[in-house]
């Protein structure tokens, strides 16, 4: 169930409980006597007899509340409805707070400051179980204070989902009265500042220095900011402005005064000691729209009612520039002020200091939020993106901020009760020193702590609260008065419904208690932060997925191998993974495969096509295939898997790129150590560069067959000549982009003679500016070796099985002149099978092979394209088990087929390794 209550109300009830308010005691106190004829009730008044004809239909009362959760009006359309809440004491006076009655409708919206709708049982107090209510908080347009609240309640049974959308539709009916009365009294201000002749104006004999209109709109916002300030500071003073083009305008304020205090500033201007000049420069008076203007920049709250307009003081507890002390420039001879119906065409601005002070206010917040928009998440970096809400907070909004995250989100995992501890991720501000905890260390707070509270209950805390006096500092580790931080608010960072951690916002001054458009502000900070933490946690893993699954499936130890010797580099981008894979896979007759691979894409479908795509290759190659039909399968593949994929069922979205394979490059080489010849097939990949001996680098003239994936597509195989100690580099497009700049560095890195396979290596990786790369990318450097001479002996083999006994004889005479006769029994029993199948099963020319590398290798080849295949005999036959006794004696053997026929092998382990020629 407590999934399904909003957070307000459990919050509420959490609150009720740690009062112990008891839910069978609870009941509405004796009303007090109210002023019935207050402001609020003036203009919700006719609102509600606007509404009243709809109220009347149906089993639904309205109540009108105070900033205190007082009853002040109520309207129902049904006598028998009023006398129950008659009966139920909701008459005028009673009081409706969360502090007497718990969670109600009225009490716990303005605790909340949004609409809240309670039903039932949700109610704290058992009295109010058969009601349901919504209310909705009214806020001053201008200000964003509570100025009271409607509520819609009826019984249970009679509830209409109409109700609440009622209830908004009246709050914000008397918001817009506010906001209506607020500008028929500033231009009713502005009407009398019109009447009267004490504000000096100049009237300039002639045109003289830069006119208004010739202003950029830059300058004139400017201009217009200053003059908000002046007015907010409410006195006589003058302030210069920096304007574009090296300009100087100066701007001051002159004060309305009447019998009851300030009620008006005049803001004018002049730019380079030119005249006073009005806004729109004109010969007649200015357009009305600029003289409305103010009413548009500053959207703050004006003074009502016949109470004094107090002199505006500086709210930002900071000191007032300097500059309006300076002395207000004097009145020239014969302009003095004189009386005037007319528009005044030297006003720049005009407006109440408290409806100056809070525009000047707002701006600074709304600019703060326009540097929240554009500074925070910047990167897909969890820590990063703490530190940059704390740049922004500082130090217009806070003089420090601490941000602290659950282990979870730093490290890119999903939540799990091993990961829950919060940890500091941020800190910045003053007295940094003061702080017990600092950044990346493990932070623990108190359960009376604010920070615990704001955890436990997904919602903002301040303190000292404005509403509460009384409330003080909440002691937490390091945070406390000692500190130096007397106010501050915890706020957390919520995203998608998960608590990601707790953003803290201290002050030093006593005075700079937050209020509640400065928690609001905090909560747009935060929310957009953790926003951006979320993206950033899911980002760190699903990347530290891809890249441990690549990880996992990336060859780290390079088999051994006397053909080549191998290195290898696996670099990733700055941002996202791609598929790219690089394999070498030994084959027969010493020979060695080198295949290097990209899969476009950058998520974990590319991990997973490149998973399958090199298990593929692994497979095929082990068949011994040539370079060409291989990269015909991996086509074939490719081109199935995507078939898969955009097979769905009829209705859904069948093209799904970002799942495609198409348009993977691979390239196969094959390099036999025997002859030093390397046979390369490519599929649209970047051509392999070769390193000769000397130190000389080429790039391979190849003929390119299209990407995997597009089918229809015919690779060629091309053969180079590789002496021994040259060096065939393979790489993916990220080493080089499409840039012919990047190739040549690449070119220039691998140019050196005498280097070994590592070496190489390096020396790409210096030449690389890592900071530049916008991809991964994939190197394998293989430095060829040849075969000596006296480790191989070929024989040709006539078609006569008396050519049997001379093969073994030859075997067995290269064996003991390589000191390996205890493997004479086992090679001359081997080439005796393998032999007298050729000359038996298959065709001229036929010929034997023996190779000593890391294993003895024994190879029969003959123009026959059958394959034999092994069998296990029955007790009474006379034949087939050679090939089982191959099978036996062998390592490994197998059949691999040439363009000419086949070649049966069998390779045989040495006894002892030590004995490798050349160890």
């Amino acid at each position: 169930m407590g999934e399904k209550v909003p957070h307000a109300i459990l919050n509420s009830w959490r609150r009720c409980q740690a009062t112990g308010l008891d839910p069978d005691k609870l009941d509405f106190a004796d009303p007090v006597e109210l002023d019935l004829d207050n402001e609020l009730v003036r203009m919700a008044q006719p609102v509600i007899e606007h509404y009243r004809p709809v109220l009347s239909d149906t089993k639904a009362v309205l109540l009108l509340l105070d900033e205190q959760a007082r009853l002040l009006l109520r309207c129902e359309g049904d006598a028998q409805l009023a006398r129950a809440y008659d009966r139920a004491k909701a008459i005028p006076g009673v009081c409706y707070s969360e502090e007497l009655l718990g969670t109600t409708a009225g009490g716990t919206a303005l605790l909340a400051r949004r609409p809240v709708r309670v039903a039932g049982s949700e109610h704290h107090a058992q009295r109010l179980y058969p009601f349901t209510a919504t209310g909705v908080p009214i806020l001053d347009p201008l200000t964003g204070q509570v100025r009271g609240l409607v509520t819609i309640s009826c019984r249970n049974e009679h509830e209409h989902p109409a109700m609440g959308r009622l209830a908004r539709e009246i709050a914000r009916a008397i918001e817009q009265r506010f906001l209506e009365r607020s500008a028929a009294r500033e231009r009713t201000l502005f009407e009398a500042y019109l009447r009267t002749g004490d504000v000096p104006r100049l009237r300039p004999p002639e045109e003289t220095g830069p006119l208004l209109r010739e202003l950029n709109g830059a300058d004139r916002l400017l201009l217009e900011e200053k003059a908000a300030e002046l007015i907010a500071y409410g006195k006589r003073a003058a302030v210069e402005v920096v304007l574009s083009h090296g300009r100087v305008a100066t701007l001051r304020s002159l004060p309305r005064t009447e019998p009851v205090g300030v009620v008006g500033v005049v803001a004018q201007v002049r730019i380079e000691g030119g005249p006073w000049r009005e806004l729109a420069d004109a010969s007649g008076p200015p357009e009305p729209a600029l003289l409305e203007r103010p009413s548009r920049l500053l959207p703050a709250a004006v003074n009502t009612g016949n109470r004094p307009v107090p002199a505006a003081v500086n709210t930002t507890n900071r000191p007032a520039p300097a500059a309006m002390n300076a002395p207000v420039p004097a009145v020239s001879p014969g302009h003095e002020p004189k009386p005037h119906s007319g528009t005044d065409p030297w006003l720049f601005l005009f407006g109440e200091p408290e409806v100056g002070r809070i525009a000047a206010t707002a701006r600074k917040r709304l600019r703060l939020m326009y540097e929240a928009m554009t500074e925070i998440g910047q990167t897909l970096d969890v820590v990063r993106t703490a530190e940059e809400l704390a740049e922004v907070a500082l130090p217009e909004f806070a003089d420090m901020v601490t941000v602290d995250l659950h282990d979870y989100v730093v490290s890119g995992q999903e939540p799990c009760p091993e990961n829950m501890e919060l940890r500091r991720a941020a800190v910045k501000g003053m007295q940094q020193e003061t702080l017990s905890v600092a950044a990346e260390e493990p932070v623990h707070y108190l359960a009376s702590s604010a920070q615990a509270r704001c955890l436990s209950e997904e919602q903002a805390s301040r303190w000292p609260d404005p509403r509460d006096p009384g409330t003080g500092t909440p002691w937490a580790v390091d945070l406390a008065p000692a500190a130096g931080f007397p106010a501050g608010a915890a706020v957390p960072l919520l995203a998608h419904g998960r608590v990601l951690g707790v953003a803290t916002f201290l002050r030093a001054t006593p005075s700079g208690s937050f209020d509640d458009d400065e928690l609001w502000l905090a909560e747009e900070l935060a929310s957009r932060t953790a926003l951006c933490m979320d993206n950033a946690r899911r980002f760190s893993r699903e990347h530290a997925m891809v890249l441990a699954l690549r990880r996992s499936m990336t060859p780290w130890d390079v088999p051994e191998s006397r053909a080549v010797e191998v290195a290898h580099r696996c670099v990733p981008a700055l941002t996202g993974t791609r598929g790219d894979w690089h394999d070498v896979i030994p084959l027969s007759g010493a020979r060695v495969a080198l295949v290097v691979g990209d899969v476009a894409g950058r998520d974990l479908h590319t991990a997973g096509a490149m998973a399958r795509l090199r298990t593929t290759v692994g497979n095929f190659a082990t068949l011994d295939m040539p370079p060409e039909d291989i990269l015909g399968y991996l086509d074939d593949l490719v081109r199935s898997l995507d078939r898969g994929k955009s097979g769905e069922a009829e209705g859904e979205r069948t093209d799904r790129t970002h799942d495609r394979a198409t348009g993977t490059t691979c390239a196969y080489a094959v390099y036999d150590p025997t002859s030093q010849r390397c046979a390369i097939a490519s599929a649209g990949h970047p051509a392999p560069a070769v390193v000769q001996p000397d130190g000389s680098v080429e790039f391979l003239d190849l003929p390119v067959g299209p990407p995997l994936g597009r089918g229809g597509a015919v690779f060629e195989t091309a053969e180079v000549d590789l002496r021994e100690g040259s060096s065939l580099v393979l790489y993916t497009r990220g080493l080089i982009g499409e840039s012919e700049g990047r190739k040549r560095r690449l070119r220039q890195a691998l140019a050196g003679p005498g280097r070994t396979a590592e070496q190489t290596c390096a020396a790409v990786l210096d030449a690389v500016p890592s900071a530049h790369l916008s991809d991964e990318f994939t190197l394998l450097v293989a430095r060829t070796s040849a075969t000596p001479a006296d480790h191989v002996a070929c024989w040709d083999v006539s078609p006569d099985p008396a050519m049997v006994a001379q093969v073994r004889a030859e075997v067995d005479r290269l064996l003991a002149a390589w000191g390996m006769e205890e493997l004479g029994f086992s090679a001359e029993l081997v080439f005796s099978e393998l032999v007298t199948n050729a000359i038996r099963y298959g065709r001229e020319p036929i010929k034997a092979r023996l190779l000593l590398d890391n294993s003895l290798i024994c190879e029969v080849s003959d123009a026959g394209e059958t394959s034999p295949r092994p069998r296990r005999a029955a007790d009474t036959d006379e034949g087939g088990r050679g090939l089982y006794l191959v099978a036996q004696l062998a390592e490994r053997w197998g059949t691999r087929y040439t363009r000419r026929g086949k070649v049966i092998w069998a390779e045989l382990s040495l006894t002892d390794r030590d004995r490798l020629i050349g160890s």
